[in-house]
């Protein structure tokens, strides 16, 4: 047998400990399984975020419950109660799939599914047939960020150089957001605030200027 890591050897010290509260050893062990369905994992993570029992297993916030007990990072729990949240919206169908003769999309590319369904670059029809390939199949998020170039190109022509500009901005504030989730345990609650409302403004900004152009 493969030696377990650190993170696998105390989540299932944390089992044995907390035998007693069923909900809580679920969730250990769902968390223990990530590799191979991160559909059980993101739909009780969602669940505990909305029941709020990190609170009553003794930890203050959700983020501090998925980084202590779960060794999660609070981009990567973020990421998987969001792709679940955007499966259970628009594509229930998949979350009905084993995973193993029916495949279930990676949790990077429902991400960044939901991420270009918020952006409207494209008409709905477009936007619902790269979907639909999306659900049917294991596309990587490079190989999804390529098609919705490709289709934006299609609809739109070629981009002024300032629209370039203001794309690659908003890109980079995305990731620079990112980066600061994973920093924001480490950084001032004030200052990681600040810095995320005005990358958030910036975003919102573009986006809304992008949109006048294209009207």
């Amino acid at each position: 047998m493969a030696k377990r890591s650190r993170a696998e050897q105390d989540i299932e010290q944390r089992k044995e400990r907390h035998a007693d509260d069923p909900e809580r050893v679920d969730v250990l062990d769902r968390a223990g399984r990530f590799k191979r369905s991160w559909v059980d994992l993101g739909e009780a993570l969602a669940d505990v975020r909305g029941r709020e029992s990190f609170s009553r297993w003794g930890f203050d916030t959700f983020n501090e419950y998925c980084r202590l007990e779960l060794h999660l990072r609070k981009a990567t729990a973020d990421k998987l109660t969001a792709s679940f949240g955007y499966l259970s919206q628009h594509a229930p169908h998949v979350l009905a799939r084993d995973g193993v003769t029916e495949q279930i999309p990676q949790p990077d590319t429902v991400a960044a599914l939901a991420r270009a369904r918020e952006k409207k670059d494209l008409p709905d029809p477009m936007f619902e047939a790269i979907e639909a390939d999306v659900l049917s199949g294991d596309i990587s998020p490079a190989s999804l960020a390529r098609k919705f170039k490709e289709a934006v190109a299609d609809t739109e022509g070629s981009d002024s150089g300032e629209t370039k500009k203001a794309q690659r901005a908003v890109t980079m504030a995305r990731r620079l957001a990112d980066l600061l989730a994973d920093l924001q345990h480490s950084l001032p609650d004030t200052l990681a605030a600040d810095v995320e409302e005005q990358l958030g403004r910036l975003i919102t900004y573009l986006n809304e200027e992008d949109q006048k152009k294209r009207r």
